[in-house]
């Protein structure tokens, strides 16, 4: 029920490693990053700012109840847990990743492994929703753990470990800073799950992932600066947007703090009572349902028919001889129903039955110790119950149930029932006491407490009167005062009275500060948001700027086409990606190009050129990219089947035959053709050959077709 400190300082961490994140993950996806690794550790970031926001739920709707709270709380925790196996995971694929990309023969294995894992680790989250196997909530909608949450967690870190074990493997392919910080991000998290492991209310294990976030981003921020390639460091060159990164940062902690505190601190007593009553109704029910089954039980030995004939209308001297039976019938109901204490008065002659036969024979006049049998006739109730010692069982401090054993006429034949152990009552009333910081009594009629968890006060100290108020057994009695706050009611199967004092009654208030912390929340998202368009807009204003000049680079000016530079580029893409197979080769060469050159000018030439150059666009452009290599010299690259290729040089021939110039109207180019799936025993140097050796033999046919002298062309 309080709100303490520890609270205060979760919910700022939590908001502020959200910020943090979404900050990281905004500002590297705005550079729209092209390598796997890179977009894996985009991923851990968002996943993380998923993580923390379902943590900052869970932490500001938890112990409150209603509907909407109880559904955002079971949410917010999933998404924690579910958020918590996907950060694992991408992890290991980040870590693999990033040795692939080094060069390094990373085995799929270990990613399988991770996988298997987190397979188990989300159908156990999964199953949870409909067997508590994990965690579970209470009454109050708080959150505890069940045993399999150990599973859960031992799972986490065994998929942690692969990527750590992963990064020791082939840390010789990293620098020795990136290398700690990918330690860092696993043992931290390790640690703090192994710690929490022994404590409770505070999560270190997302403190834990938190501070690996951060060292991670750190890391990255200083390759960023330092080790960055040449585009990046052309558009990163300024230090500015580091300097503008770290003061997003610091105002996400400062909102995160003000939002938290400022929150909290609108705590009202408005809720009190509400929450109040919830839990003492809550700890009553649990307490009176303790008492059913003794004086169920009670009721059972009253209604006995072997106890009644054991005791109707015997003299002493026929108790005696009854004893044994009596004895037998006691302790087979004591071991049928699990009390130590189960006894039987007779009325006529005071013999007191129990475990041991006749224990002895009440004296109520004269022997203190056994006023409670003429508390009992003068109550001129069916039952009580008292508290007293045991004397057949080392004087434990019991409480008795005394129920009353009648004949046909509703005249009394004695009194019977059970004795329950005061300690198993004190040990109940000391774990919601713990649970729920409360203090909890119960009181007979007078005052006199009955049961404490202080069992000193037992039948010694009385609790005012002042208290009870309006008593009744339908509702509590509610009563603030400067400890706190009085809840009294009346328990029916106690015969007495309930008295709990909430410690500290006074609630977070929910409806009050969650509008002020989303609008703050939402404010500071448009803040950095806002900041990071802005550095976004200089960071592509800059890679538009280098695109235009590498464009400019590998394109030829007089065709349009792509040149020699963009053709040995994309040769080096092809043989990275190792998909050769998947492309058609065309090396083509124009006729006669320095016969018009010679007769009819350069003008003439250009023209062909760019006739050329316009057909094999028309034809090739749907499939593939051309390049003008040398002076009349083309090369295409196209992405299809045989029947593709074929298609679209019948095309290509199609448009050369009819082309018509200004100075010129016959176009003519030889080329040499190569589906380089149908030669995959051959690599990208003698494809070019091959393709290159059918264009002259193509070149050979022209002229000798034409009757064209090739050396004066």
């Amino acid at each position: 029920m309080n709100i303490t400190s520890l609270e205060i300082a979760q919910a700022t961490m939590d908001m502020f490693f959200c910020l943090f994140c979404l900050i990281i993950f905004v500002s590297i996806k705005a550079n729209n990053p092209k390598q796997k690794s890179m977009r894996m550790f985009v991923r851990l970031f968002l996943i993380a700012t998923v993580l923390f926001f379902g943590e900052t739920l869970a932490y500001i709707f938890r112990g409150n109840l209603g509907p909407f709270n109880i559904l955002v709380t079971r949410i917010a925790n999933l998404m924690v847990f579910a958020m918590n196996i996907a950060m694992a995971n991408t992890y290991v694929r980040y870590v693999s990743s990033v040795f692939v990309e080094k060069g390094a023969e990373v085995s799929g294995n270990s990613v399988k492994i991770a996988n298997i894992f987190s397979c188990i680790n989300i159908f156990i989250v999964v199953v949870n929703l409909f067997y508590p196997w994990m965690y579970y909530f209470d009454e109050a909608n708080y959150y505890h753990r069940n045993n399999f949450w150990y599973v859960y967690t031992l799972i986490s870190l065994v998929v942690i470990f692969i990527g750590a074990g992963i990064a020791f493997k082939y840390r010789k392919y990293l620098e020795k800073r990136s290398f700690i910080s990918m330690m860092l991000f696993s043992f931290i998290p390790i640690i703090a799950t192994v710690v929490q492991s022994f404590i409770y209310g505070f999560s270190i294990t997302n403190l834990g992932l938190g501070i690996g976030s951060f060292v991670m981003f750190a890391a990255y921020m200083y390759d960023w600066s330092h080790n960055g390639d040449e585009h990046t460091n052309m558009i990163n060159n300024s230090r500015f947007d580091a300097v503008i990164m770290l003061i997003i940062m610091l105002l996400s902690m400062s909102v995160s703090i003000i939002a938290c505190v400022n929150g909290i601190q609108q705590v009202t007593k408005e809720n009190s009572e509400i929450q109040s009553r919830t839990i003492a109704q809550m700890v009553s029910a649990k307490i009176e349902k303790e008492f059913i089954k003794p004086i169920t039980v009670s009721q059972t030995i009253s209604s006995d028919i072997d106890i009644r004939t054991y005791i109707e209308g015997k003299t002493r001297e026929e108790a005696e001889s009854v004893k044994d039976d009596m004895t037998n019938r006691l302790v087979s109901i004591g071991n049928e129903f699990d009390y130590k204490m189960v006894f039987v008065v007779s009325d006529k002659t005071r013999a007191y039955y129990t475990y041991n036969g006749i224990s002895r024979y009440l004296d109520v006049e004269n022997d203190g110790h056994d006023i409670w049998y003429k508390d009992y006739l003068d109550s001129g109730k069916r039952y009580i119950v008292n508290v007293d010692t045991d004397e057949d069982n080392n004087g434990s401090l019991t409480v008795f149930i005394n129920y009353g054993i009648f004949d046909t006429n509703g005249d009394i034949l004695g009194v019977c029932g059970v004795g329950v152990d005061m300690n198993d009552l004190v040990d109940i009333l000391a774990r919601f006491e713990e649970e729920y910081n409360i203090k909890v009594d119960l009181v007979n009629h007078d005052g006199l407490i009955q049961v404490d968890t202080d069992v000193s006060s037992i039948e010694t100290s009385y609790l005012d009167n002042s208290y009870f108020g309006n008593v009744s057994d339908d509702d509590f009695y509610y009563q603030l005062s400067e400890n706190g706050c009085y809840m009294t009611k009346y328990l029916e199967g106690f015969d007495g009275y309930i008295v709990i004092r909430d410690k500290n009654p006074v609630k977070l208030n929910v409806n009050k500060i969650i509008l002020p912390i989303v609008l703050i929340f939402v404010a500071g998202v448009l803040i950095m948001a806002t900041s990071f368009v802005i550095i976004s807009m200089r960071e592509k204003k800059a890679k538009d700027a280098y695109n235009r000049r590498y464009e400019a680079s590998i394109k030829d000016n007089l065709t349009g086409l792509y040149n020699r530079r963009g053709f040995e580029d994309d040769c080096e893409i092809i043989k990275e990606n190792n998909n050769l197979i998947e492309y058609v080769l065309i090396m083509m060469d124009l006729n006669g190009l320095k016969a018009v050159n010679d007769n009819i000018g350069h003008e003439a030439g250009d023209e062909l050129i760019i006739g050329a150059s316009k057909c094999m666009d028309n034809a090739f452009s749907g499939l593939g990219r051309t390049y003008r290599v040398g002076g009349d010299e083309f090369v295409a690259l196209l992405r299809g089947t045989r029947e593709e290729a074929q298609d679209a040089v019948k095309t290509f021939d199609y448009l050369t035959e009819n082309f018509q110039g200004n100075l010129i109207s016959e176009l003519s180019v030889s080329k040499g053709v190569v589906v380089c799936s149908e030669h995959i025993e051959l690599n990208f140097e003698e494809i070019k050959a091959m393709a290159d050796k059918l264009m002259y033999a193509d070149k050979d046919e022209y002229y000798r077709r034409t009757g064209k002298d090739r050396r004066r062309v």
